[in-house]
């Protein structure tokens, strides 16, 4: 049996008549969080490197995209086939240089899909538009600074950014211990901007750079709990194995 077919079956079961209760009273708007929860479980389960646990987190996150098919369905919105059906023409639409005889040379491919996004949504003005603001804040200040780096809007080198990041560095330390909270906080999110602009141009992912630090920072802290609070930390920049 195809077991795409059964899980929307399945889904359709719970939400009917005779269902589950909590599934029948969910919305689009209820699911939002366990949506997200999901994702950075899949997230998760990528770094684990364990195969098993990312295919479980994949059923679960694929879950999430049934349940909310199946919601549109009952009101007679959509359902997974159109959702399916949308996504696939897009991937042959966007992609003239694997199903039609466009350049295949990287710089060709980004310009051309940038126009073709474009042409599909004629309504957004600027290269930002469409960009989620409920991105992490890190994740958002780096999918902007790709975007816009594309017309030559920030620098176009990493010695130029280094500049940036010492100047406002300097700006911050000027402020700080003077009780200027605004100036601190404008001067702080400048400096962790153009920081996560330096790991755009060094070809890094701010985002999950910091989460790899977070967890060995974690670790580290575990390490110090166990063994009774008496060793000091060490730093989380040490060499990733």
């Amino acid at each position: 049996m195809d077991q795409t077919k059964r899980l929307q079956k399945l889904m359709a079961r719970l939400r009917a008549k005779n269902g589950c209760p909590w599934d029948k009273k969910q919305t689009h708007q209820s699911l939002k969080p366990y949506l997200i929860e999901e994702a950075h479980e899949v997230l998760d389960a990528i770094d684990s490197k364990d195969p098993e646990h990312l295919r479980e987190e994949l059923g679960d996150l694929l879950l999430q995209v049934v349940f909310h098919a199946q919601l549109a369905k009952e009101k007679s919105l959509f359902d997974f086939e159109d959702v399916a059906q949308t996504i696939s023409d897009k991937l042959v639409r966007r992609h003239p240089h694997v199903f039609g005889k466009a350049s295949r040379k990287m710089d060709s491919i980004l310009k051309k899909w940038e126009e073709l996004k474009r042409e599909e949504k004629p309504e957004r003005q600027s290269a930002l538009d469409g960009l989620p603001k409920s991105l992490p804040s890190l994740l958002r200040a780096q999918r902007m600074q790709d975007k816009v780096s594309r017309h030559g809007f920030l620098p176009q080198n990493a010695s130029e950014a280094q500049k940036a990041i010492e100047e406002e560095w300097q700006k911050l330390k000027r402020n700080l211990g003077k009780k200027k909270k605004a100036q601190v906080e404008a001067h702080l999110g400048e400096l962790l901007f153009r920081l996560s602009y330096l790991a755009h141009m060094e070809n890094l992912n701010a985002e999950t750079t910091l989460s790899w630090t977070n967890r060995e920072f974690e670790k580290q802290f575990n390490a110090w709990e166990k063994q009774g609070n008496k060793t000091s930390t060490q730093k989380t920049s040490k060499n990733r194995k």
